[in-house]
Parts: C-alpha cells; structure tokens; sequence
C-alpha cells in the first residue's frame, strides 16, 4: 500500500511539471526542443537520469547473473563512455548547424533533406519503436511490483501515464522532472549497492567473475560485444541527441554530456558487483532483470523501498517520454516539416507532433507485449543505428570530403549486411584459438561488427571516388566556427 500512495504522490507531480510544460508549449519546436533553453544542470540531470534508466539497468544486472562481473560492468560503462565520445565527436556541430533533431545533422552537414529524412526514419524505428519497447518492458516490472498487476495491465498503464505527460508536457517537462528522479534513483542504486556490499560482502567480487585477462581471451566476446555496441554504436542515440538539442547552448550540451558520462562511468560496477551478489541470494532465477526490484522490496523497509520503486518507475517514464519526444521529434521536422509541408499551420504542426508521440507509444508497447525482455529489444535497437548512422557523424566532423552520396551507400549497405547476416551467419574462418585471435574472430561472426566494417569500408571508398560538393563542403566548415558556440 505505501507503494501506491507514494507512486500517485509522485504521479501529481510530475503531472504538474507536464502542466508547466503544457504552459510553455505553444509550437512544436517548443514541445521538441524546449525553445533551445534547457542550462547545464538540467541537460546534466536529465543525460544522467536517462544513463541510469530503470530498464538499462536491470538488464545489466541481469548480465551480471547470467555471464559474470565484467559483462554487468559492460552496459552502464558502455553508456558513458558513448556520452563522453558523443560530446567529443557531435554536440557542438549539430548546434552549430541548429540542428532540431540528431537527424538534422546528417541533413544539414550534407545538405540533403532526403538523407536526412532517411537516417531519421532509421533513428524513430530504433528508439521510437525498438528502444521505446525496452524501456516499456523496464518500466513494466516497476509497475507490476507496485500494483502487484499482471504484465499486461502493467505495461498497458505505464505506457498511458507516461505518454499522456509527455505529449503534454513536451522535452521541457521531461528533462526538468529528470533531475528529481536522477537524483533518487542514483541513491537509490548506491544504497542498494551499500546494502549488499554490507550484508554479503563475501559474495562479491570473486577472482572467477572479475578476471581482467578473460576479456582478452575467446571469453571476453560477450563483454565487448556489450561494451562496444553502446560505447559506439549509441553514439548517435537519437533520445540523448534530443536533450542535447535543446540545450541553451553548444558549450552547456558539451559540459552536460561529459559531466553525465563521467559519473555513469564511475558507478558502473555496481550492475556486475549486484549481478555476482543475486545469483547466490537468488539462485536459479527465470527473470534475473527482476532481481533488483524484488531485493529493494524485500530487503528494505517499506517506505523506503516504496520510494525507490516509484523513482525506478519515474525515470523508466521520463526515458521512454525522451524517447517518444525524439521521434516525434524526427517525424515532424525531418519528414513532414523537410519533405512534406515547409510551410504548415503552427497548431497544426504540433498536433502532428503529439499525435506522433502517440503512435511511437502505440508501436512500443506491441512490441514490449510481444518480447517482454528489456535486453533482446534495446541491444536489436542499438545494433541497427551502429551498422546504420555511427561512420557518418563520426567521421563528418573532421573529414571534409565525406560525401553525400557516401553515406547514401553506407547507411544502406550497413543495414543490408546486417540484415542477411542475421540469417545467412557472417561469412569468414573457424579457429581454434580460445586467446586473442579467437576474441576477434568470434566478434567478427557477430552480423553487427560484420555490418558496421562494411558501412565503414563504403563511407570510405565512396567518398574517395565521389567527393563531397561544394555546398556540402561549406556545411562542414559552419560546423567547425567557434563563433557559433554562443
């Protein structure tokens, strides 16, 4: 019971943000980028909130059951190591350009609406649907352990409370209720974390399950597979993207973007150190994503876990509204805005947008009722946008000669071979060796590695045959103008 009195305490609030929001919100471009406002320690609190995502979480701490310390380390440093590299590589060029969505980077560097649209279509198919129908299932465990509800009625509610808030409320909303439920949920995770380092202490960090030189052997395969496609593959996360953008100031979404990486990365051994713990306190379990709810709800007083629980179900809402918002976002600037009307009504423009969020919603849940696991889902999302879009905007910002017609090719030749490989296996050798060279080849077998050496092999080649216009050219020279940082 104090788990639902806190929750419906917690739901005026964030409700009452989303008025405020609603107050604020008087075009779409209000609704997706919060007006280009939002200073650092909202941007910080709302990156941070949006690392530690309920969802992403568990599903780390499930690695950590499943496969060992280091496996569980993988999702969390991966995350933060995307941000710190995002902030290096993107942040300021993508506001130097204006850019509305992270999508409008790769349409305005290459001075293409057309790619723009398309590299969007790929980014709201994998975070709007994919992603979005990770965090639902995230978010579903939460309200299913509050209500004490079955999976359906679970997912069917998280999914209205959160996407009437943000439909309402917009980016601004969502990113300012973030810096109460990051701050939270992070005690949250360091009491859980001080809880089992104290009470089992023996049961963590074994020499078997934190063994630094396994990751370079043909067993390391799952760490950095993990690591990697997050560390890399995330870099052009569309959701992350999406707060960057609405930042007041390249330099704010710069500062923002380290500060949150950093600290994601510091706390990234508590997901292994929990996961190593759970699988003596919970031995032979179905679902270990569940595992830390079910030790908060167990193991602390209930006021306390009440307010946990409801902040791990706050965050897994404001990160699935991001989520809505950035593909809302990519559908009505980068298609319908770009390719459709450049000239629509205002009122009408937002309503697309909301609507928009409704159907990202709608798609979302059939896909967390149809998967009901947060990792088979998110790592799927991740794959796609790494074999897709990460060799454009990482090689764009310093490498003038990247054309359009270069990552026309590499985006559709990643995703092809990705696609195939899927189902026809990676072609290449079987060794023998269980050292490094085993590592490699098994990482080379994986279809997303395979599609991301292609991308990345076309985007090269192309662009030395087909060198970037003028036009685009002059692009990439806007985006190096330090000028425009203010």
């Amino acid at each position: 019971m104090e788990g639902i009195i806190i929750f419906l305490i917690y739901l005026v609030f964030i409700y009452y943000m989303g008025y405020k929001g609603y107050q604020r919100v008087k075009t779409a471009e209000d609704l997706i980028v919060a007006g280009w406002s939002m200073p650092l320690y909202v941007v910080t609190g709302s990156l941070v909130a949006a690392l530690l995502a309920a969802p992403f979480f568990f599903a780390a701490v499930g690695s950590g059951y499943t496969s060992g310390g280091f496996e569980g380390t993988a999702t969390m440093a991966g995350l933060g190591t995307c941000m710190i590299l995002g902030a290096l590589i993107w942040t300021r060029p993508l506001r130097r350009l204006r850019g509305w969505t992270i999508a409008d980077y790769y349409g305005l560097r290459f001075a293409s609406k057309k790619l723009g649209a398309y590299t969007g279509s790929v980014m709201a198919v994998a975070f709007g649907f994919f992603n979005a129908g990770a965090l639902t299932v995230g978010g579903t465990y939460v309200i299913q352990t509050i209500f004490a509800i079955d999976f359906i009625p679970a997912a069917c509610l998280f999914v209205l409370l959160t996407v009437v808030y943000s439909a309402i409320g917009g980016l601004w909303a969502v990113a300012y209720t973030e810096i109460v439920q990051g701050v939270v949920a992070l005690i949250g995770i360091l009491g859980i974390a001080g809880v089992v380092l104290f009470t089992h202490g023996d049961l963590t960090f074994q020499p078997d399950w934190w063994n630094v030189s396994n990751l370079f052997e043909k067993g390391g395969v799952e760490f950095w597979a993990l690591y990697l496609v997050l560390a890399l593959g995330d870099i052009p996360a569309a959701d992350l993207g999406q707060r960057v953008a609405g930042a007041k100031s390249p330099r704010v979404a710069y500062l923002s973007m380290i500060i949150a990486g950093v600290i994601v990365i510091s706390i990234s051994w508590i997901p292994g150190m929990l996961g190593e713990a759970f699988k003596t306190i919970f031995p032979n379990s179905d679902n270990p994503e569940m595992l830390m709810i079910m030790f908060a709800d167990g193991y602390f007083p209930p006021i306390i876990s009440a307010i946990f629980l409801t902040s791990l179900a706050a965050m897994g809402m404001s990160t699935l509204a991001a989520c809505y918002v950035a593909s809302a976002g990519i559908w009505t600037k980068n298609i319908y805005l770009d390719l459709i009307n450049d000239q629509p009504d205002p009122k009408k423009l937002l309503l697309f947008s909301r609507i928009a969020i409704c159907v990202s919603a709608a798609l979302g849940l059939l896909l967390a009722l149809g998967f009901q696991k947060v990792i088979d889902l998110a790592y799927l999302a991740w794959d796609v946008v790494f074999v897709t879009l990460f060799w454009p905007i990482v090689l764009a910002p310093f490498w003038g000669r990247v054309s359009t017609k270069a990552v026309w090719a590499s985006v559709t030749l990643g995703l092809l071979s990705y696609g195939v490989t899927t189902f026809t296996g990676v072609p290449g050798p079987e060794v023998a060796s269980t050292g490094f060279i085993g590592l490699l080849v098994e990482l080379w077998h994986l279809p997303v590695f395979f599609g991301v050496v292609i991308s990345g092999l076309t985007i090269v080649i192309t662009s030395l045959v087909s060198p970037a216009t003028p036009e685009v050219r002059n692009m990439h020279e806007l985006e190096k103008i330090p000028t425009a940082d203010e």
